[in-house]
């Protein structure tokens, strides 16, 4: 009985909302780690700093139509959120990255794909 009324009263942790919407664009393998960098810098954003170093080193080791998908826990607008990524090897060093998470996030990353996507055709 006291564990269950201790329980009662323990704050609960704060889950991350669930994944409802996704983004992609295709990259050259060798701009998937300055795009990472760039959405870690994004203030908005509490991602873990590795990140872009261990998505980076896998594209190697991915041959062509393989996939590797990473579950990452971080923060937007400090908030909890799951932030999926899938990285699928399209072409030889040409990995397309898709990216799962809530809406709010999603349309965030799509601002910094097309900034990213405008900054390299200049």
């Amino acid at each position: 009985m006291l564990k269950f009324l201790t329980d009662l009263f323990k704050p609960e942790v704060a889950k991350a909302p669930p994944i409802t919407s996704e983004t992609s664009m295709n990259f050259d393998a060798g701009d998937v780690r300055p795009f990472l960098i760039g959405l870690l810098n994004n203030p908005r954003f509490g991602l873990p700093a590795d990140l872009p170093t261990v998505v980076a080193q896998a594209l190697p080791g991915l041959p062509t139509g393989g996939k590797h998908r990473w579950r990452i826990d971080g923060d937007f607008d400090k908030t909890k959120v799951q932030i999926e990524i899938e990285v699928l090897m399209d072409d030889v060093d040409a990995p397309d990255l898709y990216f799962f998470s809530t809406q709010s996030v999603i349309q965030e990353i799509d601002r910094e794909l097309i900034a990213f996507g405008a900054l390299m055709e200049h």
